[in-house]
């Protein structure tokens, strides 16, 4: 019987050993996988950072340069961030127009900014960017100035790509004006409302999308002096009142 006894605690002290051996080693189960922290380490460095904006103005199809703001129109600023390790997206982005901290804007993710352009012509808005972590082990900051500038209209004779100021027609045919607006705040051409003025006719006004075009038909000249008339042409934002720009060029009929 004592033999049993002894033979029964011999086996669970060897049946113990493995579990208490396994114990001795330091075993991280998570180990097994390819785990990804996305939250920025402490050690985790700035790469890169930088303002970009853009606003939702208006402008021919082929014009090559910015869409500039204007008063009344969208302005969106992204804040573009690389990190050494981690996500950039987990960031805490405070966001400052002008000095005044926009806290319902702010937060963490919140790494894009909209607002409504207030400033009048020739003014510009200051927005700042701020980045930082949970333990502030990352701050970084930057700044972008954006300038205000005013809707403005150019007048195209016939199929010329230059901008005209005269431009010579002839009575015995129809001559073809395009007025081309850039920088109004608007989603689509027929929230522009356009008006053409020639003497002796009367004001063309429309919202169609073909507005920005006149075909101008002038009656046969008795002499055959060239005169010189004028011709003028509007446009206004039917969204945002503080919106209008107009051109006049001379036209001289032969």
């Amino acid at each position: 019987m004592n033999k049993i006894k002894i033979s029964l605690i011999t086996a669970l002290i060897l049946g113990l050993l493995p579990l208490v051996g396994f114990a001795q080693f330091d075993f991280d189960i998570n180990s097994l996988f390819d785990t990804y922290d996305p939250n920025p380490s402490p050690n985790s460095i700035v790469t890169d950072f930088y303002l970009i904006w853009s606003a939702n103005t208006y402008v021919p199809y082929e014009y090559q340069g910015r869409a500039l703001a204007s008063q009344g129109s969208e302005v969106t600023i992204e804040a573009i961030v690389s990190l050494s390790s981690g996500r950039a997206d987990n960031l805490n982005y405070n966001w400052f127009i002008d000095g005044i901290f926009q806290e319902n804007k702010s937060g963490y993710g919140k790494n894009t900014l909209s607002f409504s352009v207030l400033q009048h012509p020739g003014g510009y808005h200051v927005v700042k960017g701020q980045i930082s972590n949970e333990d502030k082990s990352i701050f970084e900051e930057r700044s972008t100035k954006i300038p205000v500038v005013e809707p403005e209209l150019v007048v195209y004779s016939g199929f010329s790509d230059q901008a005209s100021k005269t431009s010579l027609v002839s009575a015995e045919k129809i001559s073809s004006f395009t007025a081309k607006p850039y920088f109004f705040g608007i989603k689509k051409i027929i929230d522009l409302e356009f008006e053409w003025h020639f003497t002796g006719q009367e004001p063309i006004i429309s919202s169609e999308y073909d507005a920005s075009v006149l075909n101008l038909s002038i009656s046969e000249k008795e002499d055959k002096e060239v005169l010189e008339n004028s011709l003028w042409v509007s446009v206004k934002n039917k969204t945002e009142a503080k919106q209008s720009a107009y051109q006049t060029i001379k036209i001289q009929i032969y």
